[in-house]
């Protein structure tokens, strides 16, 4: 389990506004801390791309595009993990990257 892998996730059980089933998600842990701890941080992806929001990054996963949603940034135990689907670009990295900053105030919205 690498940064930047995407992998089928296994979100349930959830509370209130937490993101809800199985879908894919982007590790963005550092490949340290990836090896050794038992859990990862994770952006979860979605494939309804309508609308995205600052916090958000429009990506492709294995030539289907999905949209990156670092509000819902989270820390799952591996055992969560289930299929790798892939690994993405650096430049869609860099987006979801950007995206992460945007969600924890680091950087400014621009328009």
């Amino acid at each position: 389990m690498r940064r930047a892998e995407v992998w089928w996730v296994s979100f349930e059980p959830t509370e209130g506004g937490e993101i809800r089933k199985k879908r894919p998600a982007v590790i963005i842990s550092n490949d340290a801390a990836n090896r050794y701890l038992n859990r990862v941080q994770v952006v979860p992806m979605t494939s309804r791309t309508d609308r995205v929001y600052p916090s958000e990054a429009l990506v492709r996963v294995n030539r289907r595009q999905s949209k990156a949603m670092a509000d819902q940034l989270t820390t799952v135990s591996k055992q969560r993990l289930m299929n790798r689907m892939g690994r993405l670009s650096a430049p869609d990295m860099s987006k979801i990257e950007h995206a992460v900053m945007v969600q924890l105030g680091l950087i400014e919205i621009t328009s």
